[in-house]
């Protein structure tokens, strides 16, 4: 780092910090730091507030905080709204969803609801089919099973942020099985009237794929993330299907997410 001891200011001051406020420097009010030929920063103090904003360009290191080896401990992107911490830089609201199923019994190649929260692991739920397709069906009107819908769905309070899905599964027999998780959102009606709870709009935020699954193995699986936004007021459900025979499955599924 260079010194400034025998340098003429007229040589040095475009190196030299000031904030813009030259007359009363630091007061109550926030002033923008600014070098000595008057190029903003993106740094404003005051004498008991601080403030960083971009002057050009939203970045992913706005704000950093590293330990003494260079390791970030906090940082602030503006580039996508998060805050970061400590050593695995996860955003500081990172939340964990779980949905799981017991002794789920399927129909080869149809998709299921897998509940929210864990009731399924003191009873078994209601199985509850949403579709025979690739995928599962992107409506559905559940008529009078809608009330076993209520513990299979996750309302959404804030925007979310998708950032990852893990899932364990295993069945009850010997038989080799593929197992599929898909995860989606979807818009629930909520008018007031008798379509209440009908579900329009799915849209897949993630999903995976388990092969040779049999009860004596656990096999864990990381899913890929296909769309991350989830808007408030919408729902969260997830979907298994045993795509290749009836063998009852056992699952749980957890989805890492972060309020946007």
């Amino acid at each position: 780092m260079g010194s400034l001891a025998g340098k003429s200011p007229a040589n040095t001051y475009k190196s030299l910090l000031k904030v813009a406020d030259e007359t009363n420097g630091v007061t109550t009010s926030l002033s923008q730091i600014e070098d000595g030929e008057g190029t903003s920063t993106c740094i404003s103090v005051g004498d008991d507030n601080f403030k960083v904003k971009p002057q050009s360009d939203n970045t992913t290191i706005t704000f950093e905080v590293e330990n003494a080896s260079g390791s970030n401990l906090l940082t602030v992107d503006t580039s996508n709204s998060v805050v970061k911490a400590g050593t695995s830089q996860t955003a500081v609201n990172t939340q964990l969803l779980t949905f799981a199923a017991y002794n789920l019994v399927p129909l080869a190649g149809t998709h299921y609801f897998i509940s929210c929260p864990n009731g399924a692991f003191t009873s078994p739920m209601a199985e509850l089919s949403n579709g025979t397709g690739t995928d599962p069906d992107t409506t559905l009107d559940a008529g009078n099973t809608t009330d076993e819908l209520v513990n299979m769905l996750f309302f959404a309070p804030y925007n979310l942020v998708i950032d990852d899905l893990k899932f364990m599964a295993s069945t009850n027999t010997d038989t080799d099985t593929i197992i599929n998780v898909h995860l989606y959102k979807f818009t629930m009606t909520n008018a007031g009237g008798t379509s209440d709870g009908n579900l329009t709009n799915g849209t897949l935020l993630a999903s995976g794929q388990a092969t040779a699954v049999d009860r004596n193995v656990i096999k864990t699986v990381s899913g890929s993330v296909s769309s991350s936004s989830v808007s408030s007021n919408e729902v969260i459900a997830c979907f298994v299907e045993n795509q290749t025979n009836t063998d009852s499955i056992n699952i749980q599924v957890q989805v890492k997410y972060h309020i946007a």
